[in-house]
């Protein structure tokens, strides 16, 4: 059965590889945000960031342990350093932001991500910014301000935390892309959860409070969770291009909904979706016109 199931998906066509993946991985990344909020009634989150860090470790050590540790060879130890700083204190603003704020808000707030990630390229890297790139950073500004809708509401510190921790995976991300010129993807998440670790257990001295059993297992839910959802994200855009498997990360958003329905009963209003479409369908733009660049480029050098 497992033979013609595995038999059957390699059959597909790789965009429909690629959605698969992507979409398993948004069911986890809302599973995610469901578990850090029910923690967050009796835990704080600095508490909670490190149970992420220290599960996501255990989660990685059976393929550490079957690739060996060649894996951690490495030159650029001091810039992985600075990224699991900033990666810790990124972590810090997410889930506190989620323990403040729905989580629908929350998740359309973070489809801003990628676009903070290509700002932060023309500004650090010196990345070309042509009028696209300009283009969908302008509609997801916008569509960030009918989430938040200044006011007209009070703005919660919850939101301002989701950005905060949205511009440091944008700082993180420009690291990324400089150590992966000599280095795997798999010794850039390796190093990235064990810097996180310490960084953590620094931030618990001041807020540990013993969990129960019950938290115990979440917490190695969350990092069960976090950390295969990452690895899906990752083998959907190693599967099929962006421009089809990028789409189906906004699955997160309704997941999230009924999640958030279901186990909390919040229910986000019409203003939260439209937003949170507005923020994907920028970033969706943004991404499959840096892929049809790319493509160009290739075509023209090659040619």
């Amino acid at each position: 059965m497992k033979q013609r199931v595995k038999k059957t998906f390699s059959g597909l066509p790789a965009s429909v590889q690629g959605a698969i993946w992507m979409t398993m991985s948004a069911i986890l990344f809302a599973g995610q945000a469901g578990i850090v909020r029910h923690l967050s009634t009796n835990l704080h989150f600095i508490e909670i960031s490190f149970f992420r860090a220290l599960f996501g470790i255990v989660i990685m050590l059976p393929w550490l342990i079957r690739v060996g540790f060649e894996p951690l060879r490495t030159k650029h130890t001091k810039l992985y350093v600075m990224r699991g700083l900033m990666g810790t204190f990124a972590m810090y603003g997410y889930f506190g932001g989620i323990s403040l704020i729905p989580l629908a808000d929350a998740t359309a707030i973070s489809f801003t991500f990628p676009l903070l990630v290509a700002l932060a390229g023309v500004l650090l890297l010196k990345e070309k910014a042509h009028a696209a790139r300009w283009i969908s950073l302008f509609v997801g500004f916008l569509g960030t301000l009918i989430v938040i809708r200044p006011g007209f509401q009070e703005v919660n510190i919850g939101i301002f935390m989701v950005i905060g921790g949205g511009v440091l995976v944008a700082l993180c991300a420009m690291v990324l892309k400089v150590v992966l010129r000599n280095d795997l993807p798999d010794t850039a998440a390796l190093y990235q959860a064990l810097y996180m670790l310490p960084f953590s257990f620094i931030g618990i001295l001041f807020v540990w409070v013993w969990p129960t059993w019950e938290q115990w297992f979440w917490g190695f839910a969350l990092g069960a969770f976090s950390t295969s959802a990452q690895r899906l994200y990752s083998r959907a855009f190693t599967t099929g291009d962006v421009g089809s498997v990028a789409p189906f990360d906004f699955t997160r958003l309704p997941f999230v909904i009924a999640i958030g329905f279901i186990v909390f009963s919040e229910l986000p209003d019409i203003w939260t979706i439209i937003g949170g479409t507005v923020i994907f369908c920028s970033s969706i733009f943004a991404g499959r016109t840096e892929t049809l660049r790319n493509k160009n480029k290739g075509a023209r050098e090659n040619s």
